[in-house]
């Protein structure tokens, strides 16, 4: 993952690239595979040649560097913390008689140094005299005379044209979930390919995803899939457990009925949502995995407490998946001339009414809270 020469670590701000630095410097004191799972394994890919590593984060507060440092160690507690993993966030000018000969020392004097860190550009260009590109070519040939990786990183997009200064490059960006990354890796004596990565927010441990969240995450991130109001629909369902109508939901969010079916329609089609033989939505299985960690990062949905909701016979209640279906327009079809309704039969607003009045929901608003009541006509009110 790291092979001896200069490294560039780009990404948007706050995309992850000091967490995954900071993972790469571990793995790097203990010999071991980055991104492996819970069960070591020697077999995996990306092993680590075991040496010492020096973490230079310019870009930190001592207080912001120990935090960090606790949530690195916190991956594998009950283990001793390395004695040869180092941390600063002070550094001399990069001149030959100061800074840089101060550096050149260091790696001197430990030779068993495989990895320098800097974090980041921004903070050690005032330290050099020189434009961006001379700096990444003092680095490349320190690189070079110490047979070491240098890793720096930089807030930037995965085009920048500092990528053709350095010996390879690495682009870290996060997902729509927020735990889960997309990493490429391009360079000279890698073929380019990319990864996909989980990465807790109690500590740094980033691991491979998994092929079903993979799966989650590629239906997740299509264009428009998490609007506001699909995300409510996903948060109701999620709540609920059990499959709804489109009646249901209709009752319980106080949305338009024929809207509802609509947007209900389109999340199936989309793969969130999935349509049981009885016209009920249930969440698909292609995203159920991740959907507790979706809503998670938007804690501002509306929190339901569903009292009951009344199952209307199945007759009533089947929902077409055609989006296209419309009401039927012969009054004898309707719940008030055909209480025994014919199995082809849709929902009506007078259904929608009737299951509406019968309905009670506790809907808690984030900051404000208050219960609403469905009444007779249809109208909410606050209790």
């Amino acid at each position: 993952m790291l092979p001896a020469g200069l490294t560039l670590l780009s990404g948007e701000s706050r995309s992850g690239k000091t967490s995954l630095a900071l993972q790469l410097m571990l793995n790097v004191t203990q010999g071991q595979s980055s991104f492996a799972g819970e069960a070591r394994d020697d077999s995996q890919p990306f092993k680590s040649t075991r040496g010492r590593a020096f973490y230079l984060g310019l870009d930190h507060s001592l207080l912001r560097l120990h935090e960090l440092r606790s949530r690195l160690l916190s991956a594998q507690p009950g283990t001793p913390p390395p004695n040869n993993l180092s941390f600063t966030n002070t550094w001399t000018p990069l001149t030959p008689t100061e800074g840089l000969h101060e550096l050149q020392s260091r790696l001197t004097n430990y030779p068993d140094t495989r990895l320098l860190v800097i974090d980041n550009l921004a903070s050690l260009c005032p330290l050099y005299k020189g434009n961006d590109r001379e700096l990444l070519a003092l680095l490349c040939r320190l690189a070079e005379q110490q047979d070491i990786s240098i890793l720096v990183l930089h807030t930037c997009k995965r085009s920048s044209s500092l990528a053709a200064s350095v010996d390879h490059h690495l682009h870290l960006k996060r997902l729509p979930v927020s735990n889960y990354y997309h990493l490429d890796v391009l360079g000279s004596s890698l073929a380019p390919f990319s990864l996909t990565l989980h990465c807790p927010t109690s500590h740094i441990h980033f691991r491979h995803a998994s092929l079903e969240e993979n799966l989650a995450l590629t239906t997740l991130s299509a264009h428009k899939t998490l609007t506001p109001e699909r995300l409510t629909i996903l948060h109701l369902i999620h709540t609920c457990e059990d499959p709804l109508s489109p009646a249901q939901v209709t009752a319980a969010l106080g949305l338009d009925y024929t809207c509802v079916r609509q947007l209900l329609s389109k999340m199936a089609r989309a793969n969130l949502l999935y349509t049981t033989s009885r016209g009920h939505y249930t969440l698909h299985p292609f995203i159920k995995p991740l959907v507790p960690e979706l809503l998670a990062q938007h804690p501002h949905q509306p929190k339901f407490e569903i009292a009951h909701i009344l199952l209307t016979p199945d007759s009533e209640d089947t929902h077409s998946s055609n989006p296209s279906d419309t009401h039927s327009s012969n009054p004898s079809d309707t719940p008030e001339s055909s209480p025994a309704n014919t199995p082809h039969s849709t929902q009506t607003p007078d259904t929608t009414t009737n299951l509406a009045s019968q309905t009670r929901i506790a809907h808690n608003l984030t900051p404000h809270s208050h219960t609403l009541s469905i009444t007779q006509n249809g109208n909410a009110y606050p209790d």
